[in-house]
């Protein structure tokens, strides 16, 4: 057979395939490419999930003193290094750990708020509606707890990206949390209530995300973008060119996703304590070198001097007194005697002395001290350590880290304000929190409210506030006792002038306004029975 007759044969057999044929194929090629869920809802097994669900926050790296260096000098070209070194750092130093538990548990978040309306307006059935739908969104809102989470995530990677759900309607409204990597998150622009950012929608070619997990809005958004497997490109993604992928990015309205960002005066996304960060890198060091001077201090040598033989009746070649094997022989029994816990030189038969290494040195601890200190924040209020604290000075250190942290009470107002108001038809309505955790803040602003309450100023969402609730909490409670009749089950208080003597004397002083002096009496005791 010739070679033209095997071609026209082999051009025979071939099977065309039709158009539908060829795009079935294409189809099947692309959903196994990209994994997604929508073609093979079963191969996302729960360890691919678990997987892709902790890749959103955690992709840690462990920084060396080059690399963080190099980071530290060029900040806007190595925000995901700085990101990631601020997650290693977390899991390995317990003091960088605490400090960011200490901020980020540290708002109170008690909220209060007023509206536009006007004299008998409040009465009106229009305002109850609206008023209505501000006590729904606020009882289905844990806004306690997802934005304390909100704050430390902000903490460690200076932005937080969400979707808020079930604003529209469901039991509960969440933050359901967006990745906090640069790769796929990126802030674009800012509007008068935060910052736009726009979104890779790569994100969802992840083996192990599953796209039906998050707002349709990102169906249609994903659909747009690799429809016929043509990608769009929008003005808002020539902005973000510089990435290879750049066309998969897409601007997410604000109405669907939410960002906070703990420095709101630049984009730039700079982990807070980020200057800490060649400080906590020697932390492993120098806890190695406390060890070392902790197990000289545990141990003790003895030595001393082998005396030489008298030259003039003597024809030894190395002139010792003592030979080396019967000193070998004599240590070896020293040791037997004394065990391990003093190293022996070597014992001579003269001139012993021993040396002991210092046991004071508590470099670790200095450095630890040093550390959050450079931070800002009063080591005391961190760990408890034999450095006596100055309670003024740690009062007025506490009250710096509140205003710190109170100062992003503004970007949480505004979250609140934008989707409740949307929500409303007649009215609207502005919100501010207040307030720490600590204890002293609390009573402050709760004398605060009750002295204006003794003089005819009654502001039920202020006393609300100053002991943790919100104003319809606390309004259906008081109403719960009151239908219940529970102060007649109450038992007459006794008051202060049938009290014995044993009470009289000044009134005891709230913690906070103890001086040093003061704290110390109070310690010791000292006026009890005065």
């Amino acid at each position: 057979m010739t070679e033209k007759e095997i071609k026209k044969e082999e051009k025979d057999d071939e099977i065309l395939l039709s158009p539908k044929e060829v795009g079935d194929v294409l189809d099947v090629a692309y959903a196994a490419t990209v994994f997604n869920s929508n073609y093979f809802g079963g191969i996302l097994t729960p360890s691919l999930l678990n997987q892709a669900f902790k890749d959103i926050t955690l992709n840690p790296s462990q920084a060396t003193e080059a690399t963080l260096t190099a980071s530290l000098k060029s900040p806007k070209d190595n925000e995901k290094n700085l990101q990631e070194f601020s997650q290693d750092f977390e899991i390995q130093s317990q003091i960088y750990k605490k400090l960011l538990s200490y901020l980020g548990n540290l708002l109170a978040f008690d909220i209060t708020y007023s509206s536009d309306a006007e004299g008998k307006q409040y009465k009106s059935a229009k305002y109850k509606k609206d008023l209505k739908i501000v006590k729904d969104f606020l009882t289905r809102f844990n806004y306690k707890q997802e934005f304390a989470t909100v704050v430390q995530e902000m903490l460690r990677n200076d932005a937080y990206f969400c979707c808020p759900r079930g604003i529209e309607g469901g039991d509960k409204i969440v933050l359901q949390e967006l990745p906090n990597s640069i790769d796929y998150t990126m802030i674009i622009g800012k509007s008068e209530y935060g910052f736009l950012f726009a979104f890779n929608m790569g994100w969802f070619l992840q083996s192990g995300v599953d796209i039906d997990m998050y707002p349709s809005y990102f169906k249609k958004l994903y659909n747009e973008t690799f429809k016929n497997g043509e990608e769009k490109v929008t003005p808002t993604q020539d902005l973000v060119s510089k990435h290879s992928s750049w066309a998969y990015w897409a601007e997410i309205d604000q109405d669907v996703g939410w960002c906070w960002k703990m420095n709101s005066s630049q984009a730039v996304r700079l982990p807070f304590y980020s200057g800490l960060f060649l400080d906590l890198l020697s932390q492993p060091t120098m806890r190695t070198l406390q060890k070392s001077i902790n197990m000289s201090a545990a141990s003790k040598m003895l030595i001393g001097e082998i005396p030489l033989l008298d030259k003039a009746q003597s024809s030894q070649k190395d002139q010792f007194a003592l030979s080396a094997e019967n000193l070998g022989r004599f240590l070896s029994v020293v040791k037997q005697a004394i065990g391990d816990g003093v190293k022996t030189a070597a014992v001579p038969l003269s001139g012993v002395q021993s040396i002991d290494f210092d046991a004071d040195n508590e470099m670790y601890s200095s450095y630890l001290r040093t550390v959050v200190g450079a931070s800002g924040v009063n080591a005391n209020l961190i760990f408890s350590t034999d450095v006596r604290p100055n309670a003024v000075e740690s009062q007025l250190s506490l009250n710096v880290d509140e205003a710190q942290m109170m100062s992003l009470y503004p970007a949480f107002e505004s979250f609140i304000e934008y989707h409740v108001n949307k929500l409303t038809s007649d009215f609207k309505f502005a919100f501010k929190f207040e307030g720490t955790n600590f204890f002293n803040d609390r009573q402050q602003r709760f004398d605060k409210a009750t002295g204006l309450a003794a003089l005819g100023m009654v502001l039920p969402q202020k006393i609300a506030a100053s002991i943790g609730m919100n104003v319809f909490e606390f309004q259906s409670q008081l109403e719960e006792a009151q239908e219940s009749k529970w102060v007649e089950k109450l038992t007459p208080i006794v008051s202060s002038f049938q009290q014995g003597s044993e009470d009289a004397g000044a009134p005891k002083k709230d913690d906070g306004d103890l001086t040093d002096s003061g704290a110390e009496t109070r310690d010791a005791g000292s006026n009890e029975g005065k």
